[in-house]
């Protein structure tokens, strides 16, 4: 009878632990960055070790932290929630902004030129043969614009058109170019222009 009685009350006991309500997250009140304290860690889904994996932190990560409950961290993982262990976790200070990438931008004088004039042999620096594939080329001073480069060109706020460096000239020195048009009219047309000449 005692036994059937512990029984019954370690059933109820089980019972009324399972009904208690999880204990509730701690939202973060500052932004606080946290990275693992070595090596990579599992990220998962929910707070507890037999959640799904949703990823991992590698060593060199820092991720903010969003909130803790218990023995775990709540961290923004890629857009979403993800929870760590706190004793995988060190707070650190937040990462560095990205430094945009500098684009070189030059102010230069631009003239046109087509694979037909007197001495041209349609071939460029880098070899193509231009009179038999179209293509958006100018010809530049490879020691300012290496040849290969891709460019933009505007005239004014206008972008007149993306080009590769891939030709050069005897009289291309400096901060000048040429620009391959496929029209004789076209080319006397565009004449000599001051542009801005943007690096990819």
């Amino acid at each position: 009878m005692l036994k059937k009685i512990m029984t019954l009350l370690l059933l109820a006991i089980a019972v009324f632990a399972f009904a208690l309500p999880t204990s509730p997250v701690e939202a973060a009140t500052k932004k606080v960055y946290v990275a693992t304290k070595s090596g990579s860690k599992m990220v998962y889904a929910e707070g507890k070790s037999n959640a799904r994996v949703i990823g991992k932190i590698a060593a060199s990560d820092r991720l903010q932290r969003t909130g803790s409950r218990g023995a775990w961290i709540r961290v923004n993982y890629k857009g979403k929630a993800g929870w760590v262990p706190t004793k995988n976790l060190r707070t650190v200070s937040a990462p560095k902004p990205l430094k945009p990438a500098s684009v070189k931008t030059y102010t230069m004088k631009a003239s046109a030129y087509t694979p037909y004039c007197k001495g041209c042999s349609g071939k460029t620096a880098l070899g193509w043969n231009v009179r038999t594939q179209k293509r958006n080329v100018i010809a530049v001073d490879p020691r300012v614009i290496p040849l290969g480069t891709k460019v933009q060109v505007y005239v004014g706020s206008k972008l007149l058109g993306t080009y590769t460096a891939a030709d050069t000239g005897g009289a291309i020195k400096g901060n000048k170019i040429d620009i391959l048009m496929y029209s004789h009219s076209a080319a006397i047309q565009f004449g000599r222009k001051t542009v801005t000449v943007k690096v990819l």
